[in-house]
């Protein structure tokens, strides 16, 4: 038996360590965010799932979603004077929905909770990942004339690997894989043939703006 966690489908993939902020309209999600301000605040916890086919919004938008998400924390609310709230959640870590319950004005998933370790190798593929992630960055930099600024990195493996993961722009698909990969090591292995194939990218079709070509990069938020 699983354990019973609110479930919030976004059209994002979430990683551990990672902010996420949100601004909450629809009746349902308020009544999800009332929930947990009802709650303590270390049990102030839901899943957030990527949407695999459909929408964020409207009557039964989503038609499927991922069943590897992560557990967020709400750390911050802000309540308008409409009932609307903006909110921030910062993901705690990585959970598998092994069932639905849909009879609640919101969803609740019966989750697992998946254990995160480095993997075998995963100091040598963090090497590997932050080579590539500096030419993608060398190479991005010369495309638009401007250095590119950088956060400073985590040095663990697994923090690494979320970081990189969250801070590049890839598409969908490819977040949620390594949201998926099961340790560190397998995460950065992956990051590295992304950067790669966006650094090969970008060199074989210099003319177009960066913005275009390139899905990667880094950002601290």
């Amino acid at each position: 038996m699983g354990v019973p966690v609110p479930i919030f489908p976004l059209g994002v993939v979430l990683f551990p360590g990672l902010p996420l902020s949100l601004h909450i309209f629809e009746d349902r999600y308020r009544r999800l965010v009332q929930h947990l301000l009802d709650l303590d605040d270390d049990e102030r916890c839901l899943g957030v799932v990527a949407i695999r086919d459909g929408y964020e919004v409207g009557d039964l938008a989503v038609h499927s979603a991922h069943r590897v998400g992560c557990e967020a924390v709400l750390s911050e609310v802000r309540e308008r004077s409409d009932g609307r709230f903006d909110i921030e959640v910062i993901g705690r870590r990585r959970l598998r929905v092994d069932g639905m319950d849909e009879s609640q004005p919101y969803l609740v998933g019966d989750v697992t909770y998946l254990d995160d370790t480095e993997g075998e190798g995963a100091a040598e593929a963090a090497a590997k990942a932050l080579a590539a992630f500096q030419g993608y960055r060398e190479r991005l930099a010369a495309m638009q004339g401007t250095e590119i600024e950088v956060a400073d990195l985590p040095d663990e493996p697994l923090m690494l690997s979320y970081a990189l993961a969250a801070g590049g722009l890839f598409m969908l698909g490819d977040r949620q894989a390594l949201l998926e990969d099961p340790d560190a090591a397998a995460r950065l292995h992956r990051l590295a043939r992304l950067l790669r194939s966006e650094t090969a990218a970008m060199t074989a079709l210099p003319s177009l703006p960066a913005t275009e070509v390139a899905r990667t990069g880094w950002s601290p938020n």
